[in-house]
């Protein structure tokens, strides 16, 4: 018995009539009949009483009849489950993101445009500094991680691919005297306490903090380190000391904050996608070559009209 018998027979207990149902299967008529005698046979009992009108199920027929429909829907069923999963219309995806991630925009405009064209998709999206992303990238507990540049991402068993640039602005108390000036150099920063972020993170912003300052010519004196970029906001915004941010997070719109343009050769930063790079399921490729197609970047969020803040979303 095959799927082929099974098909025919369906297509003979419903049409009551085999020429009908040759003309259902766009099969000639003696082939059908043929595999309907050599599924009887199979079976050891007949499944039609043939008569001038057309054929009538026996009692095996009528037996067989739902079963073979079960056994028909289970394997489109198990066909198009398996042409999902290829496709990766289906599955799940577990992304890792750094605390400043959802204020870019790149990250929501992503992930919103990934869950419209691959709705099956679960996504199981998990906050993470930039070490714990790799760690687990490396111990296959995520899929795909948004980071900024570090030297941890350079491991051969990784990918990467920069999905956005944006801006460097130092972000300081609105009170500072600093934030009367339109722009800075970082060297006007060098006698300012520095909120940054923990050494313990692998935050690449925080070693591309570091060097800028190494090439303005100061080693920052690092009054508070934080874990999260909105908490770094909050700790300037509280006078606690200054900082380097991306040009994203004017839209923390916290209060008393001052962002200013940082005019030293290269102050921007990127945003950049990682993954491992022999992971070949099929959603994770999805999103990959989504982000690749092209689209304009929106600007980064302007400054507030007194410019202590960012204007509204």
């Amino acid at each position: 018995m095959d799927l082929r018998h099974l098909r025919y027979f369906v297509a003979v207990a419903e049409e009551r009539h085999f020429s009908r149902a040759a003309q259902r299967l766009h099969v000639s008529q003696p082939p059908l009949s043929q595999q309907i005698q050599a599924l009887e046979a199979e079976l050891g009992v007949p499944l039609f009483t043939r008569g001038r009108g057309g054929v009538q199920r026996t009692a095996a027929g009528d037996a067989l009849l739902p079963l073979a429909r079960n056994i028909l829907d289970a394997v489109e069923h198990a066909a198009a489950q398996t042409r999902h999963a290829g496709r990766g219309d289906t599955g799940r995806l577990a992304v890792g993101f750094s605390g400043s991630m959802p204020f870019t925009d790149v990250m929501p405009r992503l992930l919103r445009d990934f869950r419209a064209a691959w709705p099956q998709v679960a996504l199981d999206l998990r906050e993470q500094p930039s070490q714990a992303q790799i760690d687990d990238l490396l111990a296959h507990r995520l899929d795909l991680g948004f980071i900024r540049p570090t030297a941890l991402m350079h491991d051969a068993r990784l990918s990467t691919l920069v999905v956005q640039r944006e801006p460097l602005l130092a972000a300081l108390h609105a009170d500072h005297p600093l934030a009367t000036q339109s722009a800075l150099r970082l060297h006007d920063l060098r006698e300012q306490p520095f909120v940054l972020y923990s050494a313990s993170l692998g935050s690449g912003l925080r070693e591309q903090t570091l060097a800028l300052c190494a090439k303005a010519g100061f080693t920052p004196h690092v009054a508070q380190d934080v874990h999260e970029m909105p908490t770094l906001i909050g700790l300037i915004s509280a006078g606690l000391g200054v900082g380097i941010v991306a040009a994203s997070m004017q839209r923390a719109q916290l209060p008393f904050v001052a962002f200013r343009p940082l005019i030293d050769v290269q102050a921007s930063t990127d945003v950049l996608l990682v993954w491992r790079r022999d992971d070949p399921q099929p959603p994770l490729r999805n999103i990959i070559a989504l982000a690749q197609t092209p689209e304009p970047q929106a600007a980064s969020a302007p400054a507030a009209p007194d410019g202590t803040g960012a204007a509204s979303l």
